[in-house]
């Protein structure tokens, strides 16, 4: 199978050759080491020159990239994005910076506040080049978009989308109604490039509990992101989650969205990857579960392989796994660990389906 075959074969739940490999590339060291430079901003040639390196099957690419169409920078450090938020630039925060201010506090500032235009000419560019790169590889190439909640997050902040919640739920749900728009038009924009997935980022959870009530989320929440998913499937792609944290109280709710897989799995939110299989691996494709906070940044190279072997034995069988951190790969995880995890995820990967593909 070529990289893309057997991604997007894992995606649909069939059994490939072997376990597909992917994962989120956010940290410059890792380019630095393996293709000789850093790449500033994210950017999608780059990263799949790094996927290439790592023997992944896929890559994520960004429409416009992290700073937006034409950030404004306020100093050397600080910048405003095309949403009007203000994001801070740490040593340790690429290729995601820091949100410092928000420019929807409230309903009078939503009155006056404008959308960016998502057809602008060139949001595209990163992406055509990408696929452009990408014709001897042949990986999966995907494109990230926001879910409704995400965007909430960085135009509102998460206090003001609280208060929100009791004191003017219709404008949070105009902020979600503004964001479905917006990428909508985006995932058409990415498809019509030739793209082969779309990521929704929604994160739903924090280490112990998804961030709001069953009834809550269901009620003001829920309607849009499986309107958004919903949207995604009829352009012809498959739409994927990701989204960090605790929560196995959404998965019925996401099993019931035309969601084709989900990640990351977070081990340190206590989300079980046998569990998941077992109750949802004949819906979702699962993709991650290697854990980027502990073991991968601070266990041996013994650890991170037996993490691999445990994961891909306990998800894979059946087909519908793709091995991944459950998270990214980050500042503070060596060189060496990242090629244990999928020098091993090729091992195991490849043994665990003989004779089966």
């Amino acid at each position: 199978m070529t990289p893309r075959e057997r991604f997007l074969t894992a995606i649909n739940g069939g059994i490939p050759d072997r376990v597909p490999m992917f994962d989120f590339l956010f940290q410059e060291p890792l380019y630095e080491v393996l293709i000789g430079h850093k790449p500033g901003s994210y950017n999608g040639p780059d990263a799949l020159e790094l996927a290439k390196k790592l023997g992944h099957d896929g890559i994520w690419v960004p429409l416009a990239g992290f700073q937006g169409y034409s950030p404004e920078w306020i100093d050397d450090k600080t910048y405003r994005d095309e949403w009007g938020t203000t994001f801070v630039r740490s040593d340790v925060s690429w290729p995601i910076d820091s949100p410092i201010s928000y420019p929807i506090p409230d309903r009078a500032a939503f009155e006056r506040y404008r959308c960016p235009d998502p057809l602008l000419p060139g949001r595209d560019a990163d992406l055509r080049q990408t696929i452009a790169n990408n014709s001897d590889s042949a990986l999966a190439i995907t494109c990230g978009i926001q879910g409704p909640l995400t965007t909430a997050w960085l135009l509102m902040g998460f206090e003001n989308i609280c208060f929100s919640l009791y004191d003017d739920p219709a404008l949070l749900e105009s902020v979600f109604a503004m964001s479905n728009d917006f990428f909508k038009k985006a995932a058409k924009v990415a498809v019509d490039c030739g793209i082969d997935g779309i990521w929704v980022s929604e994160d739903l959870g924090d280490s112990k509990s998804g961030f709001f009530s069953r009834d809550l989320y269901i009620k003001h929440f829920y309607p849009y992101l499986r309107d958004l998913v919903g949207y995604v499937d009829s352009l012809g792609v498959p739409a994927l989650l990701h989204s960090c944290g605790q929560i196995t109280e959404y998965l019925d709710l996401l099993a019931a969205t035309k969601l084709k897989s989900i990640h990351p799995l977070q081990r340190t939110a206590g989300m079980d990857l046998a569990k998941v299989k077992k109750d949802h691996g004949k819906r979702f494709c699962i993709i991650g579960n290697i854990d980027s906070s502990r073991t991968l940044p601070f266990g041996t190279e013994a650890d991170v392989r037996a993490e691999v072997r445990e994961a891909i034995r306990a998800a894979a069988p059946g087909g519908g796994y793709i091995l991944a951190s459950d998270h990214s790969l980050h500042d503070g995880i060596s060189v060496g660990n990242v090629q244990a995890m999928f020098d091993e995820g090729l091992r195991e990967g490849t043994a665990v389906y003989a004779g089966k593909a």
